[in-house]
């Protein structure tokens, strides 16, 4: 029999693997990520610009394939709300909630960020 040998990467799989397995009862910031492409629209250029406004803004890719992408706390809900209004219906926009794609984004997990817009 071979013996399994360890490889530098295999730390960040075994603790993936134990925070799948154990989940901390502890809820940590709560995050939401909108990430959109390339749209020929007049609106692109503004959801842009408010996504580079962010600190987190960051891109990937060139020409018709670039992906943007902004992390949205409930601090900066508002800004969340105005970008988020102008990439919704968009076919390439996605909304990960702390980093993950989870289904129902758009209908379920991004309503609870509005909450934080009523004080």
């Amino acid at each position: 029999m071979s013996e399994w040998k360890k490889s530098g990467n295999d730390r960040a799989v075994e603790e993936k693997l134990d925070s799948i397995l154990h989940p901390s009862d502890l809820a940590k910031e709560f995050k939401i990520t909108i990430e959109f492409g390339y749209k020929t629209t007049p609106n692109y250029e503004k959801a842009v610009d408010l996504a580079r406004r962010n600190p987190t803004y960051s891109e990937e890719g060139e020409g018709e394939w670039i992906r943007h992408s902004a992390m949205y706390i409930p601090e900066d809900v508002e800004d969340l709300f105005e970008l988020f209004n102008l990439v919704h219906e968009w076919d390439k926009t996605d909304v990960l909630v702390n980093h993950k794609k989870i289904p129902y984004g758009h209908q379920l997990w991004l309503p609870l960020m509005w909450f934080y817009r009523v004080k």
